[in-house]
């Protein structure tokens, strides 16, 4: 199964507009690979999307996806934009929501 196990609102400081500090952790705890490829992960109303492009999963592992520039991996993407996506500005109130190729909600995570 593959879901949201972590998002980190804002860990660079309570500036929740400088977003190097943000991510959101997907973890596949099941026994298979499974392809991430045009899976979408967004906040809440859609506002920000990041789209899976030819990315697996491996089993029993996580990616983190990050805003802001590096390099991708296989446990590390960049979204490569500087953008506020998640933050704690209602109270934690954001949600991070994963969708599948269909457009079907796998997991979302405040």
């Amino acid at each position: 199964m593959v879901y949201i196990s972590g998002v980190n609102f804002n860990a660079a400081g309570n500036d929740h507009y400088n977003c190097n500090g943000e991510w959101v952790r997907i973890t596949n705890s099941g026994s298979k690979s499974v392809s991430l490829s045009n899976w979408t992960l967004s906040d809440e109303g859609d506002r920000h999307t990041y789209r899976f492009l030819n990315f697996t999963l491996n089993s029993s592992s996580s990616v983190t996806v990050y805003t802001g520039n590096g390099s991708n991996t296989t446990s590390s993407l960049y979204w490569g934009k500087s953008l506020a996506v998640w933050n704690n500005e209602n109270n934690g109130a954001d949600i991070a929501t994963l969708k599948d190729a269909q457009g079907d909600i796998k997991d979302q995570h405040r």
